[in-house]
C-alpha cells in the first residue's frame, strides 16, 4: 500500500529527440521557476530527473530510440502544463513544435488515460 510520502510513479518513453528538446527547454526556464519558493521541490525533482537521462545518454556508445524516464504523477502533470505554455510560441518553427507535441504525448500517455483503455 502506498503512503502519502511515496508519490505515484510512472515511466514516460520519449524519443531521444524529443526529450533533448524537453531538456533544452527545461533548462532554459530554470532558473526562473525555480525563483518561485513553492515550485523549488517539483523543479529539482524533474531536473534531476532529467539529468539521470541526460547522464544514461552519455554513457551509451550508440544513441538509442528513446529514453525513458521514471517521473512522478505531479511532475507529469508539471512538465504538461509548462510544454502547453510554450507550444503556441514554438508554434513558428514547424519542427520544434512537433517535438514538443511528441513531449506532451509521452507525458499524457501515462497515469490514467492508459490505464483506462488497458482495462
Amino acid at each position: 500500500m502506498l503512503t502519502q510520502q511515496q508519490p505515484l510513479q510512472q515511466q514516460v518513453r520519449f524519443s531521444t529527440q524529443a526529450f533533448l528538446i524537453l531538456c533544452r527547454l527545461f533548462d532554459g526556464c530554470y532558473d526562473e521557476l525555480k525563483e518561485n519558493h513553492s515550485l523549488q521541490e517539483r523543479v529539482e525533482s524533474i531536473a534531476a530527473s532529467l539529468l539521470s537521462g541526460v547522464t544514461a545518454l552519455q554513457e551509451q556508445t550508440r544513441a538509442p530510440q528513446e529514453v525513458v524516464l521514471t517521473l512522478s504523477f505531479a511532475d507529469c502533470y508539471f512538465l504538461r502544463k509548462l510544454l502547453h505554455e510554450v507550444l503556441p510560441r514554438a508554434a513558428e518553427d514547424g519542427k520544434l513544435a512537433v517535438w514538443i507535441e511528441e513531449c506532451i504525448r509521452a507525458l499524457e500517455q501515462t497515469g490514467g488515460a492508459d490505464e483506462q483503455t488497458n482495462a
